[in-house]
């Protein structure tokens, strides 16, 4: 028997057929005692074999609960919310008081509620008292009844260990109280509490019990730590794949990218979207919407937080990423190539990594091109970074930036993502190629053509700044416009960089060079 009640994993309550005007010896848990003998067999319709009926017997015996008829105590039926109410105004009394005498009134829940409302049960009245009370609504009623002291809590439930009640609910403060107490216990092994489903009397026995004698309350332990697979699932519908269009309408590169609240709020790399006119993503579902518009970005950081079209989006709980340790699983979920949803393990082989005056975390989950903006994820499924990089010429080294730095960035301002598109100005037939002399503010001193090669050519002594400010700032211009460094070559003992443009097929090179014996800056278009 014992057994058998300590696996149903369920666990509510409600007072039906209080004995009135009971009056017991003391205040406190001490004041529920037993007032009234219970036979085997009183209610045809709990017969011993079932979870439930040492539950009924004992609420029954501490005067808290009657059948529905003298001899049948209808277990599967649902309690209302005038139940509930009644219920836990009788446990407050008694807690308080050491009785429980109300004075009949029409409605006969009035005494109730009227006990309720001035002990600070409730806040306010219920439009429909003959409702059915839902488990959510039952325990906030519920936690209400006895004070803090009075339960304790004597079970490890981490916040967000019960699958389907996040802290951020407003009920989740009362569930996870009634959990940790060891008064609820959840639906199953997995402590499943079915919030918005209704609450039955067999269950309210059990609960009413474990409230008014604490050695009835049962003993749990729930874990965020998920599984890979259920990390997976829990967490990949709110990383989505993003692809990038320029102001010519073309698409010119992709990335990931994932929600950080329902209404669209959503965070990727600065690179991902640097030089989008517009942004599409693909959630895991398959459905399209258009980014509207970012709030703030830090290029430095390399991190922007965007605003998707659309509410109602699955999202990720942000971690604190300063405890991140090294060592730790973890799992990193992105488009990488542009293979949606994709999904590797790995551990925490850096917990803070610095590369080119950056703070990474570094990780051998695999992070490869495309897979920018997506989301490591901790062993709760919650998200410490970013992910941003990989070291091409090294064997597993993956970056990811930690989430904290997003989380000062500001929700204030939404503009457009071609509003913070750099004010470039582009050769003549060579989009998106920027114009070296609008940039160095210096005139055309020669051009050449050679083959499929179109050469400008700039005076050093026409240039606003050194020659090294110049070149360098060139090249920052050339990665805003989709550029990516492709080397170096040397020509005459000067440094020549190469840079190319994948999508438009274009190879550019620049940098010093002399021509009709005259110092100049050469910027040589290959291709398109």
């Amino acid at each position: 028997m014992k057994k058998r009640i300590i696996s149903a994993l369920l666990i509510l309550t409600l007072i039906i057929g209080v004995l009135p005007g009971a009056v017991f010896a003391a205040g406190g848990l001490s004041g529920f005692v037993k007032v009234a003998a219970y036979q085997t067999g009183l209610f045809s319709d709990v017969p011993t074999s079932k979870w439930y009926a040492a539950y009924v017997q004992v609420s029954y015996e501490y005067g808290l609960i009657n059948g529905k008829t003298a001899d049948t105590y209808d277990p599967d039926s649902n309690i209302t919310l005038a139940e509930a109410v009644k219920l836990a105004s009788i446990l407050h009394s008694i807690y308080y008081n050491g009785s429980a005498s109300f004075v009949s009134e029409t409605p006969w829940y009035k005494p109730y509620t009227n006990y309720a409302l001035k002990n600070g049960i409730i806040s306010a009245d219920y439009a429909d008292y003959t409702a059915p009370a839902t488990r959510s609504e039952f325990a906030v009623i519920l936690s209400k009844a006895l004070p803090a002291e009075a339960l304790a809590a004597k079970n490890t439930v981490e916040d967000n260990a019960i699958p389907d009640v996040p802290m951020e609910y407003s009920y989740s403060p009362a569930v996870y109280e009634l959990y940790r107490a060891g008064v609820l216990t959840g639906l199953d092994a997995a402590g499943t509490y079915l919030p918005n489903t209704y609450i039955t009397r067999a269950e309210v026995a059990a609960v009413v019990t474990r409230m008014a004698n604490a050695a009835f309350r049962q003993t749990i332990s729930l874990s965020i730590n998920l599984t890979q697979e259920q990390i997976f699932n829990k967490c990949s519908p709110a990383v989505f794949y993003v692809l990038i269009y320029d102001i010519k309408g073309k698409a010119i590169k992709s990335g990931s990218g994932f929600f950080i609240s329902s209404n669209g709020l959503a965070v990727t790399n600065y690179h991902v979207i640097n030089g989008a006119a517009k942004a599409v993503i693909t959630t895991a579902d398959g459905k399209e919407y258009t980014v509207a518009g970012i709030y703030d970005y830090d290029q430095a950081k390399d991190l922007a937080l965007l605003k998707v079209d659309g509410e109602d989006f699955p999202y990720l709980e942000m971690a604190d990423s300063s405890k991140v340790v090294t060592g730790a699983s973890v799992y990193a979920i992105g488009s990488p190539m542009g293979y949606k949803n994709s999904f590797s393990a790995g551990i925490i082989s850096s917990a803070t990594r610095t590369v080119d005056d950056k703070v990474f975390i570094q990780t051998t989950a695999a992070i490869s091109s495309g897979s920018s903006g997506g989301a490591l994820l901790d062993k709760t499924g919650k998200v410490i970074g970013v992910t941003a990089a990989t070291a091409t010429n090294a064997q597993n080294i993956n970056l990811a930036l930690p989430i904290n730095q997003i989380k000062d960035f500001k929700q204030d301002n939404l503009v457009t993502l071609q509003s913070i598109l750099p004010d470039t100005k582009y050769y003549d037939s060579y989009f998106p190629m920027p114009d070296f002399g609008a940039y160095a503010k210096a005139p055309i001193y020669k051009t050449t053509t050679d083959n499929s090669a179109q050469s400008y050519y700039y005076k050093v002594s026409d240039l606003s700044l050194k020659i090294e400010d110049v070149l360098d700032g060139y090249a920052a211009l050339l990665e805003q416009n989709t550029f990516s460094f492709y080397g170096y070559a040397v020509e005459d003992g000067r440094i020549i960089s190469y840079y190319a443009n994948g999508t438009y097929g274009m190879l550019v090179t620049f940098g010093e060079k002399v021509i009709d014996g005259t110092d100049c800056i050469r910027i040589q278009i290959l291709g398109q």
